[in-house]
């Protein structure tokens, strides 16, 4: 009897979920099957690395023909299914491999994945919960558990969650980060801005952290921090986070620094058109405003 090898389908399942997963058997409980079906096994992998889904259906078929009780099979199958964007077969597959073997954790967590994009987030945290039962050390479970608790409002238990995702990983910035969009909702804002700088000190660049940090900021009357923040998510990702321009222009109209404000107005670039108009407007009221104040 053979066993199958270890793999790491990465790109299949980074492209279709946005969540990178390493995908192995474990060497010390996978049971031994016919060699025929774990050279279709092989095959399949390797026909799944090279995004041949097609091919790849037909072989982990063929393994699970010959052992139907194949958990890394039907896992496989799963994996083949979603880079063909086929979410009802895949969840099928996915349950298959769950059912030959309900320890199968990454089969419990790509099933939770798929329940997620089907809005079924009740459904998905349980599939979570299974999958960190059966791995403990699992940050990408606990971060996705998260994600659900968050979208059913559970605040706390998806806190948790991202606690747990980055104390297992601490180099997961979006754990980070969610942790600091978690504690926002509680209007825990001290706490968040904790978590929005730790979030930046794994990846300096992450200008959505930047930009909801200068928000939390604003929270709680830090405006020239607010200010820094701002104006490093418009460096970071101009395109996206251009409005922090007209934020920035605000903070300086508040404070009577008009001509600091209008400096600000001026960089907004057309890319949004409603930030665009309204940095207009306040280009033209605050000049108003100075020419009146001369006049005077």
């Amino acid at each position: 009897m053979i066993r199958g090898r270890n793999w790491y389908p990465l790109a299949v399942f980074a492209a279709v979920l946005m969540i990178t997963v390493t995908v192995h058997a474990d060497e010390d409980s996978e049971p031994d099957y016919e060699p025929a079906a774990v050279e279709h096994y092989n095959t399949g992998v390797a026909n799944l690395e090279e995004r041949n889904y097609d091919q790849a259906i037909t072989d982990f078929r063929s393994a699970i023909n010959i052992e139907p009780g194949y958990a890394d099979a039907y896992y496989g199958l799963g994996l083949a299914h979603l880079g063909m964007r086929n979410q009802t077969e895949a969840l099928e597959a996915f349950s298959q491999a769950v059912s030959a073997d309900p320890k199968h954790a990454r089969a419990h967590f790509n099933r939770g994945k798929i329940l997620f994009m089907q809005r079924k987030y009740q459904d998905a945290i349980g599939a979570y919960e299974q999958a960190v039962t059966h791995k403990e050390d699992y940050p990408e479970a606990f971060y996705a558990m998260g994600m659900a608790k968050k979208k059913i409002d559970d605040y706390a238990g998806a806190l948790e969650a991202f606690t747990r995702a980055t104390e297992l990983d601490p180099q997961m910035a979006e754990g980070f980060y969610m942790t600091g969009s978690t504690l926002r909702s509680l209007k825990r804002y001290s706490e968040a801005v904790d978590a929005y700088q730790a979030a930046i000190g794994v990846d300096a660049r992450y200008a959505m952290a930047y930009y909801w940090l200068a928000e939390t900021y604003k929270e709680l009357n830090r405006n020239s921090e607010a200010i820094d923040a701002y104006a490093k998510a418009a460096q970071y990702d101009k395109r996206k986070f251009s409005k922090a321009y007209c934020k920035i222009g605000d903070i300086y109209y508040e404070r009577g620094a008009y001509n600091d404000a209008l400096t600000q107005y001026k960089k907004m670039p057309r890319i949004d058109s409603d930030w665009y108009e309204y940095a207009q407007g306040q280009i033209k009221h605050i000049q108003s405003k100075l020419q009146n104040n001369t006049a005077g």
